[in-house]
């Protein structure tokens, strides 16, 4: 009796991928080796992994050695498996127009379920070739199967943010978020979603910095329901006025996501925590940060969670997460914290 393959894939996704909710996220499943395939037919021949515009992304595997693009762009080996991706997010040109963009969309293989949180992640490794790297590299989740009649900026508002400028040639970063689920979500899109006006660029080699690109290879993407969730969330898109506690409007979204997740989960406590990074001085670092938190509770109570569930403090710059000697590291210490706790009663 034949099994057919479908099948197979996906009980290989059960065994090794139990907690992994994204379809072949390690690029490992494929119904043909790309060798000798031009670089549009690459990217057809991996099941639940598309391009969600005109632009496409190149698929790359053990079993091929053309020339392009694993050794055009430079060389590199699987963070783990046979298979990875790669994808051109941007070109610093002289020309006026933002050129191609391309994206890499994923399939979940469940819908998300509304004010759960998923642990998103994914490796990245900056292409040999070229001489820049740029920051706030996003996650977008949607409902819809998207499929843009441009190559141009996907016009989306990312759900998960990165400062980070990720430079590593010669091996793989981690890249990492929070997300909290509106409800339904049943694809990731993954790349640049900034304009070209407001992409910050960072000089990593010597060399030509025009007419260059930003090319990652990319590998074992995943999306993990996070249950232990005393451990802390930070969220990206909760954005403060410069120097003061205001809330932007903005911030809107993520603050509604918080207020789901404590309706979904009626014995949940918030702990919320403001962080600075350590440019000025001390305590007013410490004071500013403790207003942030309390705006934030502030938002949850006026919308309807008692008081009784929330609390609220700021430590100022005492807990760095990035280093606070370049640009990336003091906005990656510029957040607000979530630490969910089961009330007893």
């Amino acid at each position: 009796m034949k099994i057919p393959l479908l099948i197979l894939f996906f009980s290989y996704l059960d065994v090794l991928h139990s907690q992994n909710i994204i379809l072949n996220g390690d690029f490992e499943y494929f119904t043909k080796c790309p060798k000798g395939l031009n670089n549009e037919e690459k990217s057809k021949i991996t099941p639940f992994v598309t391009n969600p515009n005109q632009g496409s992304f190149d698929f790359i595997h053990n079993c091929d050695d053309d020339k392009f693009p694993r050794f055009f762009w430079g060389s590199q080996e699987p963070y783990s498996g046979e298979g990875f991706a790669g994808v051109s997010v941007f070109i610093n040109s002289t020309n006026q127009t933002d050129g191609v963009r391309e994206y890499i969309q994923l399939e979940l293989k469940d819908s998300l379920v509304k004010g759960s949180v998923y642990r998103f992640e994914m490796y990245l490794s900056l292409a040999d070739k070229w001489n820049i790297a740029i920051n706030n590299l996003g996650v977008y989740f949607s409902n819809e199967f998207l499929l843009l009649k441009t190559d141009g900026v996907i016009p989306v508002k990312p759900d998960i943010i990165s400062p980070e400028f990720f430079s590593n040639k010669s091996d793989w970063d981690k890249y990492l978020g929070d997300y909290i689920a509106k409800g339904g979500e049943k694809y990731i899109i993954i790349g640049n979603f900034n304009e070209k006006k407001d992409v910050q660029i960072k000089i990593i080699d010597t060399g030509p910095t025009t007419d260059n690109y930003v090319y990652y290879f990319i590998d074992n993407v995943s999306l993990i329901l996070n249950t232990n969730l005393s451990e802390g969330i930070t969220l990206n898109n909760i954005n403060f006025k410069t120097g003061s506690a205001e809330l932007l409007t903005s911030s809107n979204i993520e603050l509604n996501k918080i207020v789901a997740v404590l309706e979904t989960n009626v014995k949940y406590k918030v702990e919320i925590i403001g962080h600075t990074d350590n440019v000025g001085n001390k305590i007013e670092n410490i004071k500013l940060s403790k207003a942030r938190a309390n705006q934030v509770a502030k938002y949850l109570i006026e919308k309807g969670i008692s008081a009784k569930r929330i609390s609220s403090t700021g430590f100022g710059s005492k807990y760095p997460t990035g280093d606070n000697s370049t640009f990336e590291g003091r906005a990656k210490n510029r957040r607000v914290e979530l630490k969910f706790n089961v009330t007893e009663n």
